[in-house]
């Protein structure tokens, strides 16, 4: 009678019907996807709407197409940069022709005059950039920030709980340290800078060099500090979590598969299965999450870079003449230079970051 009953509750449980987990969309939900695709950057959006986060997109061919698009739309930026380089060689003829026809004692109200013209000429473009760059970083870290917890909780469930943890401090401590050193003393620095040089080149002296040079100095070297010591902190971090990491899933698959009698291969292969899930989609937001940043990165760059080329291409002209306005032209060259600075210091921190995430222990 006992045998009876239980091939019949046997058979009444075998009788029920199944149902399967999607185990990849329950991750995705979990880890947050969703609210990364509806954090793209706006500028990176024309390439990102038709992108899924959950689902492996071709990095390369993607890259190719966001900078095949961002030059094929680079023609006004070209027109812009080139039309400013016309009116400040204008500026610098005229002083130069009005120096030569008139007296000595003219010259030093002929350098106030083309100073002020000069920077007059250059004053919106140069407030446009900075705003430019000011609003790329504040965009890269709003998107860093929704990015990088999903790559660790990715990074987590997939294998490595010990590196998404200390991944996951580093990039942020690092990543706000260097939008908070940008925003609030550097940027301030290039205006003082640019300010400097306009009095240097109204006054036709060298006074204010040493200052201007210790300026650029602390603005060099604060980001180069900052990014040698996050590659170093990340470099040591994945290291020592990663052999960690490694060891400990290790250990754990063959204690399940040893010590659980019976089904202990069926847990393992099971758990393994969904580590494996769970490596993919940190792969495909991984993916997503770089060319966002990319896709955010490149038009300022552009503008920042063709900017800089034009102002470059434009000191050295004035210094063919003979302007005493090179000095100022040159530290409109460096002002773009360290913007480019900046905001790629930006870029290449979240691309390290998700290159690291993805690179963590996998079953």
């Amino acid at each position: 009678m006992r045998r009876i009953i239980v091939c019949f509750l046997v058979a009444v449980l075998l009788a029920l019907p199944a149902g399967a987990l999607d185990v990849a969309q329950a991750q995705a939900d979990q880890f947050g996807l969703d609210g990364l695709e509806d954090a793209v950057p706006e500028g990176a959006r024309q390439w990102m709407d038709e992108l899924d986060p959950a689902v492996q997109t071709d990095f390369g061919a993607a890259v190719g197409e966001i900078f095949q698009d961002a030059v094929a739309q680079s023609g006004p930026i070209w027109r812009s940069a080139f039309g400013l380089m016309l009116r400040v060689l204008l500026i610098v003829v005229l002083c130069q022709m009005v120096e030569a026809l008139g007296e000595v004692q003219g010259s030093q109200a002929v350098a106030l005059a083309g100073a002020l013209a000069v920077t007059a000429c250059c004053a919106a473009d140069v407030s446009a950039l900075v705003g430019l760059g000011r609003e790329t970083l504040e965009e890269i870290s709003s998107f860093s920030t929704l990015l990088m917890p999903v790559m660790a909780a990715a990074a987590a469930a997939s294998g490595g709980t010990v590196s998404a943890g200390g991944l996951y401090a580093v990039t942020v401590v690092f990543s706000n340290l260097l939008i908070r050193l940008s925003t609030t003393l550097f940027l301030p620095m290039i205006y003082a800078d640019l300010a400097l040089a306009m009095v240097d080149a109204a006054l036709q002296q060298e006074r204010l060099q040493g200052l201007r040079q210790c300026l650029a100095w602390v603005i060099r070297n604060g980001l180069k500090g900052v990014m040698y010591a996050y590659t170093g902190f990340m470099a040591v971090t994945g290291v020592l979590s990663g052999s960690a990491d490694a060891a400990a899933l290790k250990a754990a698959q063959m204690t399940i598969s040893t010590v659980v009698p019976v089904v202990g291969g069926i847990i393992s292969s099971a758990a393994e299965t969904v580590l494996s899930s769970a490596g993919l989609l940190r792969s495909a937001a991984g993916t997503f999450g770089m060319l966002a940043v990319l896709g955010a990165f490149v038009m300022p760059f552009l503008q920042i870079g063709i900017s800089y080329l034009a102002f470059k291409v434009t000191a050295a002209l004035s210094a063919v003449l003979g302007s005493g306005q090179g000095r100022l032209l040159e530290a409109l060259t460096g002002a773009a230079g360290n913007l480019l600075a900046m905001v790629g210091s930006a870029t290449v921190m979240s691309l390290l970051a998700c290159c690291c995430f993805m690179k963590v222990v996998t079953p």
